[in-house]
């Protein structure tokens, strides 16, 4: 594989002809807390079918993995050394770090040495904030090849968040940058539903069950191999 990105930084050019800088840590939510359908549905399925290892790829502030842990599941968060070093995630990974079955690796080094395969991965609220095509179909190929035969994907996005508020002229790549009067801004990317299932298609992926409840957020749950549901 192609060698991967190792910064969270990147100096763009929108389709307006402005020089603009995306530092995609800057799209870490410090409010946001673990969707209820994790405890609900996602660690219950996870027991049952023997699920045991588990990446959180982009994990941001842990608020996926610190409900994992309790539960039993060994959990590893992946993210960029900047990330880590947010001070919310500090205090999160140190949070995470009292359990056991805690792992974290620093993006992208650390964690393509790393030769464990996992049963399933979360992938909440990366893709679409990854400003690069080629780099969102490398996350999809680094994670064909961690995951077992027979493993799951969560995956988490949202639609129509932004609906008539982005101005046509914060356009940069395929998507927007926001925040426009900082120095340093997030970017931000649509998928409809058809467009996410054929690009995890595209990996050997299937869907297996949408858990999209009402609002803006899209949530899928994804497997090969025999993962199934319910």
């Amino acid at each position: 594989m192609a060698a991967l990105w190792k910064s969270p930084i990147y100096r763009l050019t929108s389709r307006s002809g402005e020089a603009i800088t995306v530092d995609v840590t800057t799209s870490i939510n410090p409010a946001l807390q673990a969707n209820a359908v994790f405890t609900e549905i996602i660690i219950p399925l996870f027991l049952e079918r023997g699920v045991k290892r588990v990446v959180d790829f982009g994990a941001g502030a842990l608020r996926n993995t610190i409900p994992l842990l309790p539960a039993g599941f060994d959990v590893c968060a992946v993210e960029f050394e900047q990330a880590f070093a947010r001070p919310v995630c500090r205090e999160a990974r140190a949070a995470a770090e009292q359990y056991q079955n805690f792992t974290a690796l620093v993006w992208p080094d650390a964690y393509l040495n790393d030769r464990r395969k996992f049963d399933a991965a979360l992938l909440c609220y990366v893709l679409q904030t990854m400003p690069m095509p080629t780099e969102r179909r490398r996350v999809l190929r680094s994670l064909k090849k961690k995951l077992a035969g027979d493993a799951y994907v969560v995956y988490m996005s949202r639609y129509n968040q932004f609906r008539g508020k982005i101005n046509p002229r914060q356009g940069v790549s395929d998507g927007y940058y926001m925040w426009p009067r900082r120095a340093e801004h997030s970017f931000y990317r649509e998928f409809e539903t058809q467009d996410t299932h054929d690009m995890f298609g595209k990996y050997g992926f299937r869907s297996l069950r949408s858990l999209s409840q009402r609002g803006t957020e899209q949530m899928f749950l994804y497997g090969r191999g025999d993962a199934s549901w319910p």
